[in-house]
């Protein structure tokens, strides 16, 4: 049972970069002009990096390279589970933008609305957090 114990925060990881997966096979956004119909996650991710040179809420994509440092520092709890933090704020401040540049020609489109991919996105980043609350907490039991 105690061996159980352990394993706990490590399924957290395991689910954290499932649910990332799955985000990047779903929609992200809607835009007065299109209801993500082309933005899956996966297009997202891919494309996104550009984006940080633009900034504003392409910055987000950000969240993509820390989220991917804190699963492979995962056995170094307190410096992942900052950089899992980080990642989810920086995530969740996708929501205080309106408008967000949907293509190469810079044309700009308001944000309407967010879809599956998005939230699945963010709970990929709250499932890592709790995971090493979990595993902080176990340690402190010990």
């Amino acid at each position: 049972m105690s061996n159980l114990k352990h394993k706990i925060p490590d399924i957290f990881l395991l689910i954290s970069i499932l649910l990332f997966m799955l985000a990047c096979s779903q929609r992200v956004y809607c835009t007065n002009y299109d209801c993500g119909s082309e933005w899956s996650g996966l297009a997202v991710l891919i494309s996104g990096i550009f984006g940080i040179f633009i900034g504003g809420p392409c910055l987000t994509w950000l969240a993509n390279p820390i989220i991917l440092i804190s699963w492979i520092t995962y056995r170094k709890t307190k410096f992942s589970l900052i950089t899992s933090i980080l990642a989810f704020l920086i995530g969740v401040s996708f929501v205080f933008f309106d408008e967000i540049i949907v293509d190469e020609a810079g044309n700009i489109r308001e944000i309407t609305g967010y879809k599956i991919g998005y939230y699945l996105w963010i709970l990929s980043f709250l499932t890592l957090i709790i995971g090493h609350v979990i595993k902080l907490k176990s340690k402190e039991n010990n």
